[in-house]
């Protein structure tokens, strides 16, 4: 029994998928005295709604069901950053399958069981699967904490040494002006403690997104105010390297229910990875327009930034979103990221309710685009 376990904090609500009411009938009467909270759907399709809006703690899905099968509804729940995570169960009518039992476990299935149910090895999956999560849970919880607690211990030592050689550079030292040597290397000290605050920085908004902090303070504003905030500190860059500045935003756009400073973190990263890979007397584009999605039945702001860098090779572009990943194309320019600001785009967008993609050619230029939620007229 689940509750014989104090590692468990609660009782698993574990979603059923079954195209056969009956099978689901009977399911629900034989888990009445259990402790499990079961959800049902009869299809690949109910399954992905019911999955999204409940959230549960694992799926059993059946394999064989017409229009959409287990495999197909397995793909699509990893597809969907709000059901990608939720550990799956296989079921098949089919004792041995090997064939089944591959392509299951490459889609991601973490059990794999077969009809008729033997409800004790059900249960002994599910307490299993559930223990894990569990772990998994705590150890996230005390990565976070640590996480939170280094970078703010080193958050400002770094402060008080960029702030200090900020004033000195600025200003005389006893009364005679740094020689050029002296200078040269206050530069190369400050521009590494940057660094350093930057990466300490990502590191914090990393933890506190992924341990599910991430709280938006939504407002009604419109994409142009963010835009052209974003850009205000890039235009001496853009000059400076002589990069052709384009913008193409609708001026009719509806606004959105956003958070504002996160969207400006969310385009800054995005204007600083065009300004590092793009090479001098290049371009940078910025596009702003409405999309309808007929999937959705619902607008969107749709926001472009293009530029005529480097690139990225073909095999590399999935990577782009993966904490601390850095792309061969980095080697290609002097500056040096975290390998974080693109990860922490998808989390700010995903958490808007947006997507983010991307597509890149190799000594052409690279395009990312994201949409966000507009606001619905009255």
């Amino acid at each position: 029994m689940f509750d014989q376990d104090e590692s468990i904090p609660t009782i698993p609500r574990v979603l059923f998928v079954d195209d056969t009411e009956d099978n689901l009938d009977l399911l629900e009467f034989a888990l009445k005295k259990k402790p499990i909270t079961m959800f049902r759907a009869a299809s690949g399709k109910e399954c992905l709604v019911v999955a999204e809006e409940q959230q549960p703690d694992m799926i059993v899905l059946d394999i064989q069901m017409p229009e959409m099968d287990g495999f197909e509804t397995l793909r699509r729940l990893r597809a969907n950053p709000a059901t990608s995570r939720i550990p799956v169960i296989f079921l098949t009518a089919i004792k041995r399958d090997p064939q089944s039992i591959a392509e299951g476990i490459l889609l991601g299935a973490e059990e794999y069981l077969t009809k008729p149910i033997d409800l004790e090895e059900l249960f002994a999956r599910v307490r299993s699967i559930y223990r894990v999560m569990a772990i998994q849970r705590e150890l996230e919880s005390v990565k976070s904490q640590f996480m939170a607690m280094l970078v703010h211990d080193l958050r400002t030592p770094l402060t008080i040494i960029i702030s200090s050689i900020d004033y000195i550079l600025r200003h005389y030292n006893n009364g005679k002006p740094l020689d050029t040597d002296s200078v040269k290397l206050m530069e190369t000290v400050l521009a590494s403690t940057r660094g350093m605050s930057n990466l300490v920085n990502d590191l914090l908004d990393l933890s506190k997104y992924q341990a599910g902090q991430m709280l938006l303070n939504k407002t009604t504003i419109t994409i142009h105010e963010m835009i052209e905030e974003s850009l205000q500190p890039f235009l001496l860059q853009f000059n400076r390297k002589n990069i052709t500045l384009h913008t193409d935003i609708d001026p009719d756009l509806p606004r959105i229910e956003a958070d504002s400073g996160k969207v400006v973190q969310l385009m800054t990263n995005l204007l600083s990875n065009a300004m590092k890979f793009t090479p001098d007397n290049g371009s940078v584009a910025i596009k702003v327009e409405k999309e309808h999605s007929i999937e959705q039945n619902a607008d969107f702001i749709k926001v472009s930034v293009s530029d005529s860098g480097v690139g990225i090779k073909a095999d590399e572009i999935t990577l782009l979103f993966e904490q601390y990943r850095q792309v061969s194309s980095s080697a290609k320019t002097k500056e040096k990221g975290t390998g974080l600001g693109l990860a922490i785009c998808k989390l700010i967008v995903q958490a808007h309710g947006g997507t983010i993609t991307v597509t890149s050619e190799v000594n052409v230029g690279t395009t990312f685009v994201f949409t966000l939620p507009a606001q619905i007229e009255q």
